[in-house]
């Protein structure tokens, strides 16, 4: 007992000790010195190369819940990278990837609705101060020229500052201005062997809202958005080796709802209510998992993030192996002429 109880004042002395080292400058001065030398060291080491088809989660969430970004999933390839929406906190989960920027090609808006559209500006701005070459473009469905010019102007005063403080020649005005392509389902993009695909999604009343599917090297993913199951859905997955989908947890929603309104709160249960009139519950996603010949299907955009075992376990509930939750920061990569798929978690 006498050896144990020195071991723990020893310990509390040393925690006293180093507390007090911290407040000395000089400690302080090297610390910060460790410190920013590794950040620029991190900074300074080149992204990964690889010949395959890679996607990154950079939003996993929906509005209901926190801890996770909003719906935001990159696409890269060794010659093209595009975002798949820029909810709110997903240009954080870009740097803290590493993710090429300054090779940013674009941003497939599938809706706009505010949790998809909610960071195009920080995405534009950090490309832009990471060298883009030329100037981002917005594809979306109709709609998406108000959109854009919208941003546009907003921000134009920050362009201004910026380049007036940095210089033409590191901030080039021209390509701090978004540009924008109205796009219409079908394909999309077909060059330097990706293939870009829009098919139109159910979310009423949002009206026009798409999804994509990506092929490259005989690899294919489908990205959602927010969508019921339909029948446009099941014919976009057709020999897909991975399908990234807004999913619904029925039994999680429909419990909050109950807890809200039991409480008083009628306005917020109307709303979770709302929600499930047009995100694809997980039942209608284990049918359509039976229906078609997908490989691997992955839940984002989760309506509610679940922030515990339990409720992942719930969210899971009748799913088969193939399917799966995803989270910020997991990636996936898509080897040529091959059924594997590497996932690789945060």
């Amino acid at each position: 007992m006498k050896k144990i109880l020195i071991a723990v004042v020893s310990l509390l002395v040393v925690v006293v000790i180093g507390r007090s080292l911290l407040k000395v400058p000089a400690v302080q001065d090297r610390l910060l010195e460790a410190g920013t030398t590794r950040i620029a060291e991190r900074g300074a080491e080149p992204f990964p190369e690889s010949e395959n088809l890679r996607v990154y989660i950079c939003g996993s969430a929906s509005p209901l819940g926190r801890g996770q970004a909003q719906a935001c999933i990159a696409v890269i390839t060794p010659e093209h990278f595009f975002l798949i929406d820029s909810g709110a906190g997903s240009t954080d989960n870009l740097g803290l990837m590493g993710l090429p920027l300054n090779r940013l090609q674009g941003i497939l808006l599938t809706h706009f609705h505010s949790d998809h559209i909610a960071e195009i500006y920080e995405v534009n701005l950090s490309s832009w101060v990471q060298g883009r070459p030329k100037p981002l473009t917005v594809y979306g469905p109709y709609g998406v020229d108000k959109v854009t010019n919208a941003i546009n102007s907003g921000y134009s005063h920050d362009r201004v500052y910026r380049t007036a403080h940095h210089g033409e020649e590191l901030l080039p005005p021209a390509l701090g201005v978004l540009e924008y392509k109205t796009i219409f389902p079908g394909v999309i993009f077909n060059n330097g062997g990706l293939k870009i695909t829009a098919y139109v999604a159910e979310h009423p009343p949002i009206h026009p809202a798409v999804g994509y599917r990506f092929d490259y090297k005989g690899r294919s993913v489908v990205i959602s958005g927010d969508s019921n199951v339909t029948e446009n859905t099941l014919k976009i997955v057709d020999g897909a080796d991975l399908l990234l989908h807004d999913a619904l947890s029925l039994p999680t929603t429909m419990a909050l709802k109950d807890a809200l309104a039991e409480v008083g709160q009628s306005r917020q249960a109307k709303i979770v209510l709302d929600v499930t009139d047009y995100h694809a519950s997980t039942e209608s996603l284990i049918e359509l998992g039976k229906k078609s010949n997908v490989g691997m299907v992955g839940y984002y955009h989760l309506v509610p993030v679940p922030p515990t075992a339990l409720l992942k376990d719930v969210f899971l509930r009748g799913a088969p192996d193939n399917f799966f939750l995803t989270e910020d920061l997991m990636w996936f990569e898509f080897p040529e002429d091959s059924k594997e798929i590497i996932i690789n978690q945060p």
